[in-house]
């Protein structure tokens, strides 16, 4: 038996990565939170998840608690599975009961490292994130997933002068093919928000009226005006990087063009990957990809973008035109530099925070 990893989350990747996890023989805990548990009734009388697809098997868990402490009780990596918008709720939880020679696992990261050392001081141990989850993957029933693939993902640690010993076990734990400077340069590497915006904004109409039209599939119904939006939005994301010293790829990275990226090169990608297309959704303007991809996405890169005098004015676009379509004040909503620890800092404070985890006096 390898070592215990506590799951925190209850959705389709929380599933699938406690599946996977328990399959290849590690002690698994999955925690849900109170409101929600419920729902997994299944999961809780059973313990056992069925996959389908890549990740394939019956696995049993050993436990589904909505008590936090006893869900990283004894667990070496505490994978925090559950979108961006829940991070504070969960690091809130964690408070007081996360021990310091423990390390969080946040898949995805979408500033939740952070997020997590603002809530969590100096009690906050070592954390690793991703630039996006390791699974295409879906619930097609109580206790049940699956998955159309699986790939490496990129990693970053806060913070990132930390040993990095641990990282042979995140290898095997979910395998990686990048180790970025810092978290934020994993957080402006993030994947869904460049992908998402464009097809979203451009289909609302067809995401309103599926009732009328038949089911929506995103990837399947991709545009050519989506794929320029998409690549306005993740050359806008590359100037901020650039300020802060990053050559952010992360599209290149997914769609692996032939030579210079292209809007073509993203409507070929997405139009045409096989574990891509089947993927129904997105089935309301309220799903995760427009309203966590939004606040914990567009809005922080913007907001890095003022940090650092670089405009933003199609990310701003898609951020106003939301904030009308769904009635709700997005940047109002969304991750400011307060909420990252960053407020009032320069960029070379910024840095410098990022490699040792301490501000200055």
């Amino acid at each position: 038996m390898k070592c215990k990893v506590a799951v925190l989350g209850g959705g389709n990747g929380a599933h699938t990565m406690a599946a996977d996890l328990a399959l290849r023989g590690y002690s698994v805990n999955m925690y849900e939170d109170e409101r929600f548990i419920d729902r997994l009734s299944v999961l809780k009388e059973t313990l056992t998840i069925r996959s389908t697809g890549v990740v394939s098997g019956t696995a049993k868990i050993d436990m589904l608690t909505s008590d936090i402490a006893k869900a990283i009780d004894g667990a070496k990596y505490v994978a925090v599975v559950t979108p961006s918008t829940a991070h504070i709720q969960v690091a809130e939880k964690l408070k007081g009961v996360i021990k310091k020679d423990q390390i969080i696992l946040i898949y995805p990261g979408g500033f939740g490292a952070l997020e997590f050392k603002k809530v969590l001081g100096d009690d906050c141990p070592v954390i690793l994130q991703t630039n996006n989850l390791p699974y295409d993957t879906r619930l097609n029933g109580p206790a049940s997933v699956v998955c159309t693939g699986k790939s490496p993902v990129s990693v970053a640690i806060f913070p990132a002068n930390a040993d990095r010993g641990f990282l042979s076990d995140i290898a095997d734990i979910s395998p990686y093919d990048r180790v970025y400077t810092d978290v934020l340069e994993c957080d402006l590497s993030l994947v869904n928000p460049s992908v998402h915006s464009g097809p979203c904004l451009l289909n609302f109409g067809a995401i309103e009226q599926q009732d009328l039209r038949g089911k929506f599939c995103m990837y399947e119904h991709f545009t050519f005006g989506a794929a320029r939006v998409d690549l306005a939005i993740d050359k806008e994301r590359k100037a901020v990087g650039a300020a802060f010293g990053y050559e952010i790829r992360a599209l290149e990275d997914f769609v692996e063009p032939r030579g210079e990226l292209t809007w073509q090169d993203i409507y070929m990608k997405m139009h045409g990957e096989p574990s891509l297309t089947p993927i129904i959704g997105p089935d309301s303007i309220w799903n995760r990809y427009l309203t966590e991809d939004c606040p914990n996405g567009l809005v922080p890169w913007s907001e890095l973008g003022r940090l650092c005098g670089v405009p933003t004015p199609v990310m701003d676009g898609v951020i106003s035109v939301y904030t009308v379509a769904h009635e709700r004040d997005w940047r109002a909503l969304g991750i400011k530099a307060e909420q990252m620890g960053l407020a009032g800092m320069t960029v070379e404070e910024i840095k410098e925070y990022l490699q040792t985890g301490k501000k200055k006096a």
